[in-house]
């Protein structure tokens, strides 16, 4: 199936924009961050991995809703979905 994926922030200087991913069926949204994952180089591995349930760094849409109110990193991905991320910025 394939996935179009929605970079911002830091991460779209190393994933682009818009870019269409490859995944086997019944992959989950951490089957994808595993895949970006491994494209990305140091800085942008740091961003995808310090994702998790209680304090995220990166915000992961599909579809336009936040997968926090879906299944989180266990979200079912289908074909022709639009898997947004947004990660943190921080500011003062």
């Amino acid at each position: 199936m394939k996935v179009k994926v929605r970079a911002f922030g830091n991460l779209m200087a190393t994933l682009g924009n818009d870019t269409v991913v490859e995944l086997e069926s019944d992959s989950k949204v951490g089957d994808l961050l595993s895949m970006l994952r491994k494209k990305t180089e140091a800085v942008q591995k740091e961003a995808l991995s310090r994702f998790d349930r209680t304090e995220p760094e990166l915000t992961v849409l599909i579809n336009g809703q936040n997968i926090q109110a879906l299944s989180g990193l266990e979200t079912l991905l289908r074909d022709g979905d639009l898997v947004v991320l947004l990660p943190a910025f921080h500011g003062g």
